[in-house]
């Protein structure tokens, strides 16, 4: 067997192979042997037909056979002898037997590029202080009275922003183009956008028995159909609340759970921010990892994985918005310009796994399989899965390589960031 390879594009591979004549016959023997032994003709036991009678009855057959079983031979023979990476399958196209006996194909395949990291000595991270500021904390902390307020009836006083709306809510389509509509309880707070402009400026300043209208034009995200018809609103303000916050003092941590008072519920609340911003900056310091691996040149990519991944990332897209209850062959959206975005971000995570998977093999990191039963465990318990159904699951799919994959790159990152982590 001989082949020719021929580099196309940079992760296109071109392929021209021959195998001689005398390897095509050895070949052949074994096929016909196969056919042979199986072949059920009538008059004869299985395995008892002749041999001529076998090759003539099933010559298109063997033929067929033969040349894949050739066909899979170059193909194993080129994975084993290139070191090559191959992204896809092999695109055979032209593949027979010649007169000569021997026989010859033609094939494509994707490859993976050649990753050459830079030194890691060059790599500084961006400044990132963890340091909780004492605005955020006071944020934070207003957060958790928020959380912990409680609403409180508002009778006599006008309505305004903060304020929870039960309103009754009647609507008409003034031009004929719909039908009308009733809702019995709507629930919304003033000021947070919950409602159309035209209903919140319709209803601020009302008191609880008033009854207020409103209309509205439908924009471009009523779609081409309905923009620009109009609605009319018929509302009825039910009931107004405001929240009453608790006082930010020692009654209140301790109610919450901080049994030493104010204090100490300023101390977790500033452990808890340091915290999330540690794990922001690893996030951060990954990226700027990613970009000091990447170059100035970008990683060229095998078209055939970043086509696959592409749709696979807008049949997504699509299933989204068929779980929200939005035919997604009738959606006002512009379909290539969403694939173009998505196809940008696939390249954008290929090339990133393709830098942290060569980092990986620099540093020598490999994941064994009990870790990553251990990171699946982990999933399950956040998930409240079952291990085994969501290992199972996993195995089903080719889900457990990924894992470990996902975790052999992470380590890698974790590599690379300790010395910086450290000295911050």
């Amino acid at each position: 067997m001989s082949y020719e390879i021929e580099r196309t594009a940079p992760c296109r591979i071109g392929l021209t192979a021959t195998v001689g004549a005398d390897e095509v016959v050895k070949e052949r023997e074994r096929v016909v042997a196969s056919w042979v032994k199986g072949a059920r003709i009538d008059g004869f036991r299985k395995g008892k037909a002749p041999r001529a009678l076998v090759e003539r009855r099933f010559a298109p057959s063997i033929r067929e056979e033969l040349e894949e079983r050739l066909t899979r031979q170059v193909w194993d023979e080129v994975r084993s002898s290139e070191k090559l990476r191959p992204a896809s399958a092999l695109g055979v196209r032209e593949a027979g037997l010649q007169d000569d006996g021997g026989f010859r194909m033609k094939g494509e395949f994707d490859v993976f590029p050649t990753v050459e990291l830079p030194p890691l000595e060059g790599f500084a991270p961006p400044p990132f202080d963890t340091t909780p500021s004492p605005e955020e904390v006071a944020a934070a902390l207003d957060q958790l009275r928020e959380r912990q307020g409680a609403w409180e009836p508002v009778e006599q006083e006008p309505s305004a922003a903060g304020m929870l709306v039960e309103a009754e809510v009647h609507g008409e389509f003034p031009d004929g183009d719909g039908e009308p509509f009733h809702e019995e309880r709507s629930l919304f707070r003033l000021g947070e956008g919950e409602v159309y402009p035209e209903i919140e400026a319709a209803v601020t300043g009302r008191r609880v028995g008033e009854e207020v209208r409103a209309e509205r034009t439908i924009g471009e995200e009523g779609g081409k159909e309905r923009q620009g018809k109009r609605t009319a609103y018929r509302i009825l303000v039910k009931s107004l609340r405001r929240k009453r916050l608790p006082e930010l003092d020692d009654a209140f941590a301790e109610s919450i759970g901080a049994g030493a008072g104010l204090a100490e519920l300023r101390e977790r609340v500033g452990q808890g921010l340091r915290t999330g911003k540690i794990e922001r900056r690893r996030e951060v310091w990954r990226d700027a990892l990613v970009r000091h691996l990447a170059g100035d040149t970008p990683l060229p990519l095998p078209e055939h994985l970043v086509v696959e991944d592409t749709r696979e990332e807008v049949i997504k897209f699509a299933q989204t918005l068929a779980q929200r209850g939005v035919n997604p062959e009738r959606a006002e959206l512009d379909w290539n310009k969403l694939e173009a975005e998505l196809r940008g971000r696939v390249e954008a995570r290929l090339r990133s796994e393709l830098l942290l998977d060569a980092l990986a093999e620099q540093f020598g990191i490999s994941i064994s399989a009990s870790d990553v039963d251990h990171e699946v465990e982990q999933q399950a318990r956040r998930l409240g899965t079952p291990f085994a159904e969501l290992r199972g699951n996993l195995a089903k799919a080719g889900g457990l390589e990924r894992v470990g994959a996902i975790l052999r790159r992470e380590r890698a990152v974790d590599t690379a960031l300790g010395p910086h982590e450290k000295g911050a």
